[in-house]
């Protein structure tokens, strides 16, 4: 899966909850810019994060993200990227006379 790269609802619970992007941030103990990049779809949040948001707001995360985003949620964390991403995507071709 790739990221959805589009806002997602939590833009919407942290003003709804009375709350700055930079407390959230401070909750989850990362970057102002972290949280942005999370909410416009640009980055995935770790499962340390998700958990996190998911006791801060009192709501399941997907209700403040969308399903791609969540896609590391029981897996490996950092997510691949560079040359990994490319070699995970990339299918093993056949060999001559296979």
């Amino acid at each position: 899966m790739a990221l959805p790269r589009r806002r997602q609802q939590l833009g919407k619970f942290i003003p709804f909850h009375e709350l700055t992007h930079q407390q959230v941030a401070d909750v989850l103990g990362c970057s102002l810019s972290r949280v942005r990049n999370i909410i416009n779809g640009n980055a995935f949040p770790s499962p340390t994060e998700i958990q996190q948001l998911e006791r801060l707001f009192g709501l399941p995360v997907e209700v403040l993200l969308d399903a791609e985003m969540l896609e590391f949620r029981n897996g490996p964390w950092p997510p691949p990227r560079g040359t990994a991403l490319l070699l995970q995507r990339t299918k093993p071709r056949p060999q001559a006379g296979e």
